[in-house]
């Protein structure tokens, strides 16, 4: 067990200890049990991998296609309490330290969500689904109480434009997923960067281009659709940057910026205007790889713009986007260093590449509501979904003027009206209100002093227990693990009460996602801390 505990400890001058006396939490009852975040111990009694949890997998294998589970994956049981980041089994109370892989950022009874549920049902919305990209959605009378895909748009305009102003606001895309967000945001790119090419040089230029590079216009849609006049080509030299070790999505536009892992990318075709560097090395390294020259300058130049390509290089007018994530997900979660985005940030605004943030993962997690906050780095389009509870891509509102009708469209984004007041209430939440048990602490500002805590307790675990834990670094509640025989302290974690996921490659050390909620309580780190122990002893005894 750590020897530092919450009993004298302050930290940004917040007591933890004090804390504890706020603890009025609700029982949450399910199944004969109940079960009070204030009080939960976490204790399994008995066997995680007993028969039933084996049935419910071979059900599930017989059914469905393989996704992402491995053996040891865990079973969840429904329809037992839930409160915080304790969960009841048949089989006792588990931490989770997991959250969905970064599902959920509150708990899930919190009374925000409850009455944003309560207010759908009683006005007979709670499953209404419409599709917001051909109706417009307004409130009926009497309905105040229910908020618009608009009043989501406007929330988010707001505290974007707080956190990166820009001149024309910020605009909002709502979708479904992570993949999806980021593919809005690589389209969007892609258009803009696009069009304002022939802005800037003219039909003509953009023709020889097109000449130079062989790609020719696709005869089919231009012989059948009459309702644009602007010409549709086969292909569009539009680059795009990522970095290595990154995960935007497994759809196949985002597929092509992802870089994690060989499961990801075997068997899918790839664009052929995409190039990766290395995450958090050079900060010069996408310069690098600009020809800073005019397209009409490449154009006229011996060999053209196909020699420039050759050299591996990128004609800047037509590096469309850089995307990253600020706080490296799948690829083993790894803090962006601001030195790093500066470099990186600076070319991207001097040759006019829009800069995409990927906060899917991220988002309100790092005591910043995007983890690009960190950075002296303003991103242009940001992408997040999980505990946003549905897709959201944001972008500066002036790149309205170069979207068609059409470019980008969904069935269900924004027309799930229990999707878009649980999301509201999660972004309301996480910037306008306090939990009770944390005082005057607002929820980011909870999120850098838990975070602080839980990393002071795990270095001390460090210490004792050298040839399991390598090492902890992290922002707010959302930190990486860095341990010795992942997979067994994984596995003996779900047999002794305690569920994490891996993240990056397998190796001699190897990974942990560790995640709290932005309202953690210090009993939270502190239970979560003897629980990691106890896994400890676990994998040290061989278990």
């Amino acid at each position: 067990m750590p020897t530092q505990t919450a009993e004298k400890l302050v930290i940004d001058g917040y007591d933890l200890a004090a804390e504890k006396s706020r603890y009025h939490f609700p029982d949450i009852t399910g199944h004969g049990v109940t079960l009070n975040r204030g009080t939960a111990v976490v204790k399994v009694r008995g066997d995680m991998e007993n028969t039933r949890y084996q049935q419910a997998r071979a059900s599930h294998n017989a059914r469905m296609f393989v996704t992402t589970h491995d053996d040891d994956s865990p079973d969840l049981e429904l329809g037992y309490p839930v409160a915080g980041s304790y969960v009841s089994c048949s089989e006792g109370v588990y931490y989770d330290a997991m959250l969905g892989c970064a599902q959920k950022l509150f708990d899930e009874n919190m009374p925000a969500f409850r009455d944003a549920v309560a207010s759908l049902l009683e006005h007979g919305l709670l499953l209404r689904r419409e599709i917001n990209t051909d109706d417009f959605l307004l409130q009926g009378e009497n309905v105040s109480d229910v908020k618009t895909p608009q009043d989501l748009a406007e929330l988010l305009h707001t505290a974007t434009n707080e956190r990166f102003p820009a001149r024309e606001g910020w605009k909002v895309f709502i979708c479904n997923s992570g993949t999806e967000s980021n593919e809005a945001a690589i389209k969007l790119a892609m258009l803009v960067k696009w069009r304002k090419l022939e802005e800037k040089y003219g039909r003509r230029n953009v023709e020889r281009l097109m000449e130079q590079l062989g790609i020719k216009k696709n005869e089919l849609l231009e012989s059948r659709d009459k309702t644009m006049a602007e010409p549709v080509y086969k292909d569009y030299p539009m680059f795009l940057v990522a970095t290595v070790g990154c995960f935007h999505g497994r759809t196949l536009g985002a597929l092509n910026l992802t870089q994690s892992k060989k499961a990801h990318q075997i068997g899918y075709q790839k664009f052929h205007y995409v190039k990766h560097i290395e995450y958090n090395k050079d900060p010069q390294a996408l310069r690098a790889l600009i020809d800073p020259r005019p397209l009409d300058e490449i154009l006229d130049g011996e060999g053209g713009v196909a020699r420039v390509l050759e050299r591996g290089k990128i004609p800047a007018d037509l590096c469309a986007a850089f995307c990253a994530e600020g706080f490296q997900g799948e690829g083993g979660y790894v803090p962006g260093d601001p030195a790093w985005f500066h470099g990186i940030g600076k070319a991207a605004k001097e040759f006019g590449i829009m800069l995409v943030a990927d906060e899917v993962q991220s988002m309100g997690r790092t005591g910043k509501l995007y983890s690009w906050e960190h950075f002296d780095c303003a991103p242009d389009a940001i992408a997040m979904a999980k505990c946003a509870f549905l897709g959201l891509m944001v972008a500066r509102g002036e790149y309205s003027r170069y979207l068609h009708s059409g470019w980008h469209s969904n069935t269900f984004g924004g027309g799930k009206l229990f999707d878009v007041n649980v999301s509201y209430a999660t972004f309301d939440a996480l910037l306008n209100q306090h939990s009770p048990h944390l005082g005057e602490l607002g929820h980011l500002e909870n999120e850098v002093v838990k975070g602080k805590y839980l990393r002071s307790l795990v270095e001390q675990l460090a210490a004792k227990h050298k040839d399991i834990i390598v090492s902890i670094q992290g922002r707010g509640v959302m930190n990486s693990l860095e341990v010795k025989r992942r997979a067994d302290v994984c596995r003996v974690g779900w047999r002794r009460g305690l569920k994490m996921l891996g993240a990056g490659v397998a190796g001699e050390t190897a990974r942990i996602r560790l995640l709290h909620m932005a309202d953690a309580t210090t009993k939270e780190i502190e239970d979560f801390a003897k629980a990691l122990e106890d896994v400890c002893y676990g994998v040290e005894r061989g278990e």
